[in-house]
């Protein structure tokens, strides 16, 4: 009996169970596909530098960027007996198969000295006490076969160079790939070198991620014209010895090389922690839309099977035993949607497309697709926050239905209950107001600003209920009595938004979440053009990195050309970047301030060599302000020199911190210099162009007009925001698959007056036009409420969570006509999938809804 309960009437709720199966599938598919990701980036970062090989947390690299590590320098100190230093030269290409171009980004080719590693590994293992630090994969490479040339891959890295050839002959052959080396890089004419890529192995290890490792042997027979990368220090030793075995090499180190600690990851953690936490928050966004399609596909399972329940009821089953057979019912419908979306989301995470993939992994480092997915631990998450959600979305539907199944209570209290929900929304709107704005106030964790964000939207949703029916009766006021129809939908429209609170309160979270994302993303890309204009002050720009003196260049095609200079140096164990930044009254206006007092006194303290401009990131990721003082490497002399903070600069989408510095700073030998900005008219620039041509360089590709920036800078943002603008369009759907569930659970309410009115002699085309304009105004007054909760939600977004997440912010920019085509897209989207329902109700001949009445 219990089955014949649970399965009986499915045949009447096939429609409401394939949309709770839907709305699960989507849910699950969109927050296993988040974790996945997050997974596979966090892996990606606990393994960097990894190299698979373990023991390994120092290295031994340049003290300057002109500086050379060579291979005498490797024989030198390997003679000395520092037999712990392992040669690793590093060089980025993008992999041929033929002609054909089968990678999607350039790969990191990695060639490591195994003749040296190998014993060294083997040698550590068998000394080593703590087994587990030998066999948690630290020493990998010791079972890979490396007295043959081959190359390790990630088994997905190659899945996708195999997939992306073209056979020409019918056939593929596999391993055949190849890479083109640019060998004489100042030569009139650049000559290319062809190199066949030994065969590859696939070793599925994340620490691979887009890298391919080999012998550095085969590594110099693809690149013999590279240098050494560095030395790594490969020891088991405990950290005291460790610490003496540095001191030593210190010591034996020429002036031009340095020992540093390896980057473990955290650091790079630390920076993304908030594109995991921003993109967590978007997929749970989304799974709690979906959870009101639940409830709604709940309610009109239970609206189709009360028939049934009462016929239960009679038969003797308690109120109890046909809640648990439903709630048995929705558990096994969320595990098989839990294993569909699972699958999906797997499928999805390894479907990225290339240009949004390259786009995570140069912004935040992101390897998608190469991490190792647990998918019991995987299933476990997905499925305890579906089952939790789901059997918590069924007890409002059930609440709701238990007076029906209550053979003693009555429903004569239910006006008093409706009278009192007004005031109740109005306390709940306050109180969750006000516990955001307190958290707001005084947090600074990233997940706390998070909840403050949900209890302000959630304030809002209180609002909305609280003021529908009053809203919705002053519309009704201002429709003129000879419009009888339109005030009667009206009217309708009142009572229905106390039946359809759960799918008007998704489309109020949809639509403020989109208004309040497209105003952040609207205001930072209007900020950072109108910034890129005015930084991009010269005509041209160079980008070069050889070795010819492009200043004398220059200065023979009589045009003139600024030099920036750039070191990379350590502040407080973090990565800070030293710019040059000219003077000249061309490039102060240039500059765009965040904040300075006063900008003569500021320029002439720069000029002195006392000063320094900092952007955002350095001045909030340290707490500092204006005329503090910091302490950083001078960039000639190498010594801590105290400067002045004069000025803090915008510097929007970098993730670095910043410090600019006078031309004067700079010593030409001891920084690098890849940017050179241009000032020439059409003759000045035919001129360089000819002298560079002259020296070998392409001025083709490396030289382009502040327009070329400018576009390429569009596009990027552009391409960057499309998982934004995607997740947008997702929730806006939902929402909208949420409302229109509720109009088909409420469709047998409104059928008596439905009836009415086309006996009445309303045709079906404006009977159904009517319950359009219902909802219509249902729509309208849940956008009007979401309107200044999504621009609160993007002023959290920009100076709240943009702020502790990245380190600086940028203006709010409140766009009225974005703001009407957000609208324009929410009511299209809304209104063509809620009138599938009502014209589907509409083609009911009246005769059936009178004997369905009857």
């Amino acid at each position: 009996m219990f089955f014949t309960l649970l399965f009986g009437s499915y045949k009447a709720t096939k429609f409401s169970v394939l949309m709770l199966i839907a709305s699960l599938v989507i849910a699950t598919c969109g927050l296993s596909t988040v974790l996945i990701i997050n997974a596979s980036a966090k892996q990606s970062y606990a393994n960097d530098n990894n190299f698979l090989i373990g023991n390994v947390k120092y290295q031994v690299t340049t003290a300057n960027t002109q500086a050379v590590l060579t291979k005498q320098d490797y024989v030198r100190l390997r003679s000395l007996g520092f037999d712990q230093l392992i040669a690793l030269a590093q060089s980025s290409t993008h992999i041929y198969y033929g002609q054909q171009r089968v990678s999607n980004r350039k790969v990191d080719i990695s060639g490591i000295d195994t003749i040296a590693l190998l014993p060294l590994l083997e040698r550590d293992n068998a000394n080593t006490i703590d087994r587990k630090s030998a066999d948690d994969g630290a020493n990998t490479l010791i079972s890979l076969p490396f007295s043959n040339p081959v190359g390790i891959v990630h088994p997905t890295l190659l899945a996708q160079l195999n997939s992306n050839i073209v056979p020409l002959d019918g056939d593929k052959a596999l391993n055949k790939f190849s890479i083109f080396d640019e060998i004489d890089k100042i030569a009139s004419v650049s000559s290319m070198k062809t190199a066949l890529l030994p065969p590859l192995l696939t070793f599925d290890d994340p620490s691979l991620g887009n890298d391919l490792i080999t012998d550095i042997s085969e590594f110099y027979r693809l690149f013999p014209n590279s240098e050494l990368t560095s030395l790594l220090l490969v020891s088991s030793k405990s950290d005291a010895a460790l610490t003496l075995l540095i001191e030593r090499i210190r010591k034996a180190l020429p002036s031009h090389l340095k020992v540093i600690s390896l980057n473990d990851g955290a650091a790079q953690g630390e920076l993304t922690k908030s594109f995991h936490l921003n993109l967590l928050a978007m997929a749970l966004l989304m799974f709690v839309v979906c959870l009101f399609i639940v409830i709604n596909a709940v309610n009109l399972l239970i609206s189709a099977r009360m028939p049934w329940f009462k016929i239960s009821r009679q038969l003797g089953f308690s109120r109890r035993v046909i809640f648990v057979s439903q709630i048995t019912e929705v558990v096994m419908i969320t595990f098989f949607a839990s294993c569909a979306g699972i699958y999906l989301s797997i499928y999805l995470s390894n479907l990225v497309a290339p240009s949004v993939q390259a786009t995570l992994e140069g912004l935040y480092g992101v390897e998608v697709g190469f991490g190792n997915t647990s998918l019991l631990s995987l299933f476990v998450q997905v499925f305890s926050i579906s089952v939790c959600g789901s059997i918590a979305a069924t007890f409002a539907p059930f609440s709701l239905s238990n007076q029906a199944l209550n053979s003693i209570r009555s429903n004569k209290n239910l006006t008093a209950n409706h009278s009192s929900s007004s005031r109740n929304f109005w306390i709940l709107s306050f109180l969750f107001a006000l516990t955001s704005f307190v958290i707001l106030l005084v947090a600074t964790s990233l997940w706390l600003l998070l909840t403050a964000t949900a209890l302000l939207i959630l304030a809002g949703c209180c609002l909305l209920l609280a003021n529908y029916p009053s809203v919705i009766d002053a519309i009704y006021r201002f429709i003129p009595p000879s419009f009888v129809m339109l005030r009667i939908s009206t009217k309708q429209s009142a009572a229905l938004s106390g039946k359809t609170k759960i799918a008007c309160c998704a489309f109020f979270i949809a639509a403020t979440s989109n208004i309040g994302m497209n105003l952040m993303v609207d205001s930072f890309r209007g900020a950072t053009v109108s910034w890129l204009e005015t930084r991009l002050a010269s005509d041209y720009y160079l980008y070069y990195e050889g070795k010819v003196d492009i200043a004398l260049v220059g200065t023979k095609a009589e045009v003139e050309v600024f030099q920036r200079f750039e070191n990379q140096i350590m502040y407080e164990g973090a990565p800070l970047q030293q710019y040059s930044y000219p003077s000249t009254p061309q490039f102060r206006d240039a500059m765009v301030f965040y904040k300075v007092k006063d900008l003569d006194i500021a320029w002439e303290t720069f000029e002195s060599g006392d000063g320094v401009f900092v952007n955002q990131q350095f001045a909030f990721g340290y707490g500092l302000g204006l005329n503090d003082v910091v302490n950083v490497l001078h960039p000639s002399n190498l010594l801590d020199t105290n400067y002045t903070i004069v000025g803090i600069i915008y510097d929007f989408g970098n993730p670095y911190k910043q410090v600019l510095l006078p031309l004067s700073q700079f010593d030409r030998l001891l920084s690098t210099s890849a940017i050179y900005s241009v000032n020439a008219n059409a003759s000045g620039l035919a001129r360089f162009k000819d002298a560079l041509e002259e020296q070998g360089i392409d001025s083709e590709k490396s030289l382009l007009n502040s327009e070329q920036l400018l576009a390429i800078s569009k596009d990027a943002f552009d391409r960057t925001f499309i998982i934004t603008d995607g997740l947008n369009i997702v929730t806006l759907l939902v929402a909208a698959l949420s409302l229109a569930i509720a109009i088909v659970v409420l469709m047998n309410d409104v059928r008596p007056q439905n009836m009415l009115i086309r006996s009445l002699g309303v045709s079906a085309m404006k009977t159904q036009l009517l319950a359009l304009f219902q909802y219509f105004i249902l729509c309208i007054v849940a956008l009007l409420f979401a309107t200044p909760f999504g621009i609160l939600l993007s002023w959290v977004l920009i100076f709240e969570i943009n702020l502790q997440a990245f380190q600086w912010t940028y203006p709010l920019q409140i766009d009225l006509i974005k703001i009407l085509q957000i609208y324009a897209v929410s009511l299209s989207i809304v209104l063509l999938l809620i009138a599938l329902p009502i014209i589907r109700a509409s083609k009911r001949p009246l005769i059936e809804d009178i004997r369905w009445l009857n």
